[in-house]
């Protein structure tokens, strides 16, 4: 009756192991953060991208103009 007993003891905490491991699991965890980050980010860029163009409407054109001048005097 005692081996019984340690048997049915034993096999409950295994499977309480096993459950304890699996609810606690955080694999992914880190690529599911960095992801989330990765878009907040990209977000937030577009963002201040669309509030430049509305604010200064002229900026990239003008930005981009200069680049094209300065890189074609060298040419």
């Amino acid at each position: 009756m005692k081996k019984l007993i340690n048997k049915i003891n034993e096999k409950a905490i295994s499977t309480h192991c096993r459950l304890t491991s699996l609810l606690t699991d955080r694999k992914g965890d880190l690529a599911t953060n960095t992801i989330g980050a990765i878009i907040i980010a990209v977000v937030i860029v577009g963002l201040l991208i669309v509030a430049i163009k509305a604010f200064f409407p002229d900026f990239f054109s003008g930005m981009f103009n200069a680049m094209k001048t300065k890189l074609n005097q060298n040419w």
